[in-house]
């Protein structure tokens, strides 16, 4: 992942430059409480900071990931300024986070289903989604997401407080249709 500056993009670029699929990533707060406290930036600040990390990261490869750290509890308006912000930069694939992993299947979907309505851009790249395991709900809200459109989901061979791959998988195996 890539810190929101122009050197930080550089010293991640330069790491994994010669990697056969390298991706940058650029992690930013969407929530007001993290952008304010972790990021110490007012919303427009960072949806600049968005904007122009993302538009350095396109600079070195086309494959870049934003990912709206604690989506779920954002402002929905905010975030889908910072989801278009992303895109209209270059973002090729949109990570959209429930850091707490409080939301139950039935409302990722329906939080996934607003995010695709009120963002049209969505259409010409890849959703994912992450989900804390808080309440041994993410496997669960990865495939309600999947049902719901997401086409990525970041899950753990070995998950600690995240989505199961393997569970996961097994439950596509078994669900897929």
């Amino acid at each position: 992942p890539v810190a929101l500056s122009a050197d930080s993009v550089e010293a991640t670029w330069n790491a994994l430059k010669e990697a056969k699929s390298p991706r940058l990533q650029v992690c930013a707060s969407v929530s007001p409480v993290q952008m304010e406290y972790l990021f110490h930036k007012k919303p427009e600040a960072m949806l600049k900071a968005i904007e122009e990390t993302i538009a350095a990261c396109v600079e070195k490869t086309e494959d870049v990931e934003f990912i709206a750290e604690d989506a779920t509890r954002s402002d929905a308006e905010f975030l889908y300024s910072a989801i278009k912000t992303a895109i209209n930069a270059g973002a090729k694939t949109i990570t959209v986070c429930d850091a707490t992993g409080a939301m139950l299947p039935d409302e990722l979907g329906v939080f996934i289903d607003a995010v695709y309505e009120n963002v049209p851009e969505l259409k010409d790249v890849v959703l994912g989604i992450s989900c804390s395991n808080e309440l041994a709900m993410a496997d669960a809200c990865a495939i309600a997401a999947i049902k719901h459109g997401v086409r990525e989901i970041k899950a753990a061979a070995y998950q600690i407080n995240k989505i199961s791959l393997p569970n996961v998988a097994r439950l596509l195996a078994t669900k897929g249709d």
